[in-house]
């Protein structure tokens, strides 16, 4: 038979066709009993006449249906003029052969899954066989190379005695390259596989698990990290909001001071007899430590602004250093202590002005018994309520006679010199008297002798002279 292959495609009525023409292994006009030539009515004819000896109702042969269903699949391919004209092709050209792909693939679609999983299996093993040996050859070629080079062997085949020991290394240097064993093949590893799953499947899915379940708690751990973190987060926001707002309504907000004492001497003792002749403590409140409260550096528009209250208000106005914070926003522990700043300002332009116009200076001098002295520094500006009340505090606790006294008193009286306090007692001393003096009417002099008693009076002014010169001595 001559192959006719690659001359058209093939459809499957055509490998059907194949099939038959090997199977039945006959020319299908004689098994009809008619000519190649043979019209469609004469081919339709003898098809009734078979099939009636044929049917496996008429004929008991045990071949009968197989021969029939022949029948039925000849007059199949005979009565259309397609398949005809390709079956006459098949008597003429014959069946595809070994040289025709189609031949290959006639036989491979009969096979069944089995049949085909093992010759890929086959094919596979030994071509990964051979492969593993060109791949051993090559490597081990490649390293004979370099180690000829290396060890500088000039002929392997003749074995020089000088390189005799390099050729024995390089002999046990490609010893140690593998070479492939059918053991590597893959349906041997595939085996190997399948036992090891069994083995060691159990252990295998309990590591799985374990370590699925430590990757779980640590995401876990990280996300309860996380959201603790956040919330510190929110915590320190919230807090710097607080403190934020807490110090912008610390700026707004205005220290309440203890009350300045309400028409009593400012140095009056602690213990004063009674109508009864005993002595009666005079209870004070303790004087409480004034909270730090700013509203920001001063500029000079605060000086300026400080300045016009110091005027609006003047020395002698009621509550006058709480009014002039409230209407600043600040302390009265701030107000009164840069209050000195701006009359040192005030006096500094002053002194500048005289000078340029040649006006003397006019100084504020209280004439004493001992020599005249700047009172200035004494004066109500100048002390703040703190400190007048550390001041009346010492004076107390440190009598006249104590050792050192205006050196203690100093101590004890926040941001003022000895020199400081000697000149505030001074000058209330002599506000009293000028108060006293302003005053003519009889009842009064009573609460005049009872000043000159708080502050060593007009009784004993000689020991008053006397302690202001012991103060100048200290």
């Amino acid at each position: 038979m001559v192959s006719s292959c690659g001359v058209h495609g093939w459809d499957s009525d055509e490998m059907e066709m194949f099939d038959l023409v090997e199977e039945i292994n006959q020319n299908f006009y004689q098994v009809m009993g008619i000519s190649q030539e043979a019209t469609l009515q004469e081919v339709k004819k003898a098809y009734r006449r078979l099939s009636l000896q044929l049917h496996p109702d008429k004929n008991d042969a045990p071949d009968a249906e197989v021969k029939f269903r022949q029948l039925v699949s000849i007059y199949d391919v005979l009565k259309d003029e397609g398949r005809r004209a390709s079956y006459n092709r098949v008597l003429v050209e014959g069946l595809p052969d070994w040289r025709s792909p189609i031949y290959y693939y006639r036989r491979a679609r009969k096979m069944s899954l089995l049949e085909i999983s093992i010759i890929l299996t086959v094919v596979i093993s030994i071509t990964q066989y051979l492969m593993a040996w060109g791949s051993y050859i090559d490597r081990r070629h490649t390293m004979e190379e370099h180690l000829i080079r290396k060890y500088k062997i000039k002929d392997r085949k003749k074995k020089k005695p000088e390189d005799q020991e390099n050729i024995q290394l390089l002999e046990e240097t490609l010893s140690q390259i593998p070479r492939p064993s059918w053991w590597n093949i893959l349906p041997i590893q595939l085996v190997k596989l399948v036992v090891f799953l069994v083995t060691n499947g159990p252990g295998l899915a309990k590591q799985m698990m374990a370590h699925i379940k430590e990757e779980r708690e640590r995401k876990l751990q990280e996300q309860k990290e996380l959201e603790e973190e956040e919330k510190r987060r929110q915590e320190e926001e919230e807090k710097r909001k607080e403190k934020k707002a807490n110090r912008k309504d610390a700026r707004k907000r205005i220290n309440e001071l203890p009350e300045l004492s309400r028409g009593d001497c400012l140095l009056d003792a602690v213990d004063m007899p009674n109508s009864d002749g005993q002595t009666s403590k005079t209870v004070r409140p303790a004087v409480t430590s004034m909270p730090v409260i700013t509203g920001g550096p001063w500029t000079d528009e605060d000086f300026s602004e400080l300045a016009r209250l110091m005027a609006k208000y003047p020395g002698g106005t009621v509550d006058r250093w709480e009014k002039i914070a409230e209407l600043m926003r600040r302390t009265v522990y701030e107000v009164t202590k840069m209050s000195s700043k701006v009359k040192a300002r005030l006096a500094q332009r002053l002194s500048e002005a005289q000078q340029e116009h040649n006006v003397p200076e006019v100084k504020v001098k209280v004439k004493t018994k001992a020599e005249k002295v700047d009172l200035s520094g004494g004066s109500d500006e100048m002390w703040n309520v703190i400190q007048q009340k550390a001041l009346e505090k010492a004076l107390k606790q440190y009598p006249k006679g104590t050792d050192q006294r205006w050196d203690k008193i100093a101590r004890s009286v926040p941001e003022k010199s000895k020199e400081d306090c000697m000149l505030r007692f001074k000058f209330l001393a002599e506000k009293i008297k000028k108060k006293k003096m302003e005053q003519d009417r009889p009842e009064e002099e009573e609460t005049q002798q009872d000043s000159a008693d708080c502050i060593s009076g007009k009784q004993d002014s000689k020991q008053e002279s006397d302690e202001e010169e012991e103060v100048e001595e200290d």
